[in-house]
C-alpha cells in the first residue's frame, strides 16, 4: 500500500492537511477507506487514525497499514471509547496540518478531492471550509446534492456532508465537536461554525462516497432525534429565538418535543431514509 509520501522540503512532522479517521471495530472496511486515500495526488498530508476502544483487531490492522506505507506520515492514537465526536476531537487536537478532513473508517473519498479542496483553501484565504456533494452506496445508492452553508437553513436541518475540509483554526473557534449530540455532532458543528462567521465554498460535484448500512447507528437516531435536536438548540442558543430555546428546555425536561423539532425529524426521514423504502434516486437538499 503506497500512500503519497512527503514532498521534498516538507518540514519533518509538519503537514498542510491532516486526514483524521476515527475507528471503532473497523476491520471490515478500513483498508478500502485507506485505498481511497492512496490514489490521491496530494503529498503534504498526514493520516491520523484514532482507535476509539475497538473490540476487534482494528489496532492490528492500522499497524499493518502503517507498516505497509513507510513513506507516508501516519499516526495511531488509542483511547478508551469516547464516541465519534470525541475521537475526532482527539485526532484534530493532535493534528499538525493547517487543514483538516474528517473521514469515517467505512467511507471513501473520490480521486482528486484532496488536491481540489486544498487548492480552494490555498487560493481563497477568506474561505474557511470547502465541501462537495455525496454519493451513497451499499444498501442504498444515489446522489445527494449539498445545500447552502447558511445559518438560517442549517439551524433547522443539516444539508452538508460531514466529510468537508476546513481550516484547523475553524475547529478551534467553534470549540470542537460537541459530544452531547451523538449521531448529529457534525450538524451541531456546522451550526457552531456558521454562527462563528465561517465562510464556506460548495464545489458542485461528488467528492465523497458514503457507505449506507442498515446496521448504521443512524437507525438508532430515529427514536431520539427530537431530543438531540433540542440539545443542538441549547448548544447554540444564540442562534435561536427565546421561544425555541424555551421549547427545547421544556422538551428535555418534560419530554414534549416542539413542532419545529418534529418537522426537522420529518425532513431527516424524507431525505435520509426514504431510499430504504425503495424510492431511491437523486434527492436535492434545500
Amino acid at each position: 500500500m503506497n500512500l503519497p509520501g512527503r514532498r521534498e522540503g516538507w518540514p519533518e512532522g509538519r503537514a498542510k492537511l491532516s486526514v483524521v479517521i476515527p475507528c471503532y471495530d473497523s476491520v471490515d472496511f478500513l483498508v478500502e477507506t485507506v485505498d481511497s486515500l492512496r490514489v490521491q495526488d496530494l503529498a503534504d498530508t498526514e493520516v491520523i487514525f484514532v482507535d476509539d476502544g475497538s473490540r476487534d483487531d482494528t489496532v492490528g490492522l492500522i499497524k499493518w497499514i502503517m507498516g505497509s506505507s513507510p513513506a507516508c506520515a501516519m499516526r495511531l492514537i488509542e483511547q478508551p471509547n469516547a464516541g465519534l465526536a470525541g475521537a475526532r476531537n482527539t485526532g484534530i487536537a493532535a493534528a499538525h496540518g493547517r487543514y483538516v478532513l474528517p473521514l469515517d473508517a467505512d467511507d471513501l473519498i473520490v480521486n482528486g478531492m484532496l488536491a481540489r479542496f486544498v487548492d480552494v483553501l490555498d487560493s481563497e484565504p477568506g474561505v474557511d471550509m470547502v465541501y462537495g456533494d455525496r454519493e451513497d452506496f451499499g444498501d442504498v445508492a444515489g446522489i445527494q446534492r449539498s445545500g447552502r452553508f447558511e445559518l438560517s437553513r442549517l439551524k433547522y436541518f443539516n444539508q452538508l456532508p460531514y466529510c468537508a475540509m476546513y481550516r484547523r483554526s475553524l475547529w478551534q473557534k467553534a470549540g470542537g465537536y460537541q459530544t452531547n449530540v451523538s449521531g448529529l455532532d457534525d450538524w451541531n458543528f456546522w451550526i457552531a461554525t456558521s454562527s462563528a462567521g465561517a465562510v464556506a465554498r460548495h464545489v458542485p460535484d461528488v467528492f465523497f462516497r458514503h457507505r449506507r448500512r442498515r446496521s448504521s447507528q443512524l437507525w438508532s437516531l430515529l427514536s431520539r432525534y427530537e431530543a438531540i435536536y433540542s440539545q443542538i438548540v441549547l448548544n447554540n442558543a444564540a442562534c435561536y429565538s427565546r421561544e425555541e430555546v424555551d421549547a427545547a428546555e421544556l422538551h428535555l425536561r418534560e419530554g414534549m418535543p416542539s413542532r419545529v423539532a418534529s418537522l426537522s425529524r420529518m425532513l431527516f426521514l424524507k431525505f435520509y431514509y426514504r431510499s430504504y423504502e425503495g424510492e431511491g434516486g437523486c434527492a436535492c437538499w434545500w
